[in-house]
């Protein structure tokens, strides 16, 4: 039995060698997938706040000023942690439904509240009233990861199925995108009614364009991750 033991110990030595090797390589290509997605993840909160600022200024609200800051900490921050929270789970080799789904779930939230904390900073640096922390708030974190645990899990599957085509991604932003954009329009109207104010006709197109647009991009730059992996050869 003792001429056995360096035979055991070196086969368990290989197998944690091996294990090892397994974990460092997905940790190593979750941590490049994190890195892709975050420079088009920053690209996409900028489109989106010129968007968003375009589209205030033809409706006639004027331009905000220094507030417009605090909006795009806001929406870059937000970008870039919610679409890095779903790309690391494109890595994922079982379940990958399921992982990007709980991965977003948890992100919609978790981005949300760090990128108002964003905003809330900038706007306290330019001596502005920060957005407040209400049940409104609460509310649309709910309804962010409800959103993007749906959004995680169609990705996830998309790309364990290794499906690549943009036309797919784009759709299933499209889809999810409507959605928010009726609840966040709907959530909206139900706390003017609770404070007894009106909403005015740009806040909510604004609104409803900015839900609408974002699980598009997302979806998007989730797609590109997936096929620049496959441009350059790897599995």
């Amino acid at each position: 039995m003792t001429d056995m033991d360096p035979v055991g110990g070196s086969h368990a030595a290989i197998s944690d060698d091996y294990t090892e090797g397994i974990v460092g390589s997905i940790a190593a290509e979750a941590v490049r997938r994190a890195v892709v997605v975050a420079w088009m993840a920053v690209l996409l909160g900028l489109l989106v706040q010129l968007l968003m600022l375009a589209l205030n200024l033809g409706l006639g609200t004027g331009w905000p000023g220094v507030a417009v800051l605090g909006d795009v900490a806001q929406g870059v921050s937000w970008a870039v942690l919610v679409c890095i929270g779903l790309a690391v789970g494109t890595v994922a080799g079982r379940d990958r439904a399921l992982v990007m789904g709980l991965l977003g779930l948890v992100s919609g939230p978790v981005a949300w509240g760090i990128a108002k904390g964003a905003q809330r900073t900038v706007q306290s640096a330019m001596d502005l009233a920060p957005a407040g922390i209400d049940l409104f708030f609460y509310l649309v974190c709910a309804i962010k990861g409800i959103e993007y645990a749906a959004l995680g899990a169609v990705l996830g599957y998309l790309s364990q199925h290794e499906v690549t085509r943009i036309r797919s991604y784009f759709l299933l932003g499209v889809a999810v995108g409507v959605l928010a954009a009726g609840a966040m329009t709907g959530l909206n109207l139900w706390r003017a009614a609770q404070l007894g104010t009106a909403v005015t006709p740009a806040r909510l197109i604004g609104t409803a364009v900015n839900e609408f647009v974002f699980p598009i991009g997302c979806a998007l730059v989730i797609c590109m991750a997936l096929r620049m992996k496959r441009l350059v050869g790897l599995r």
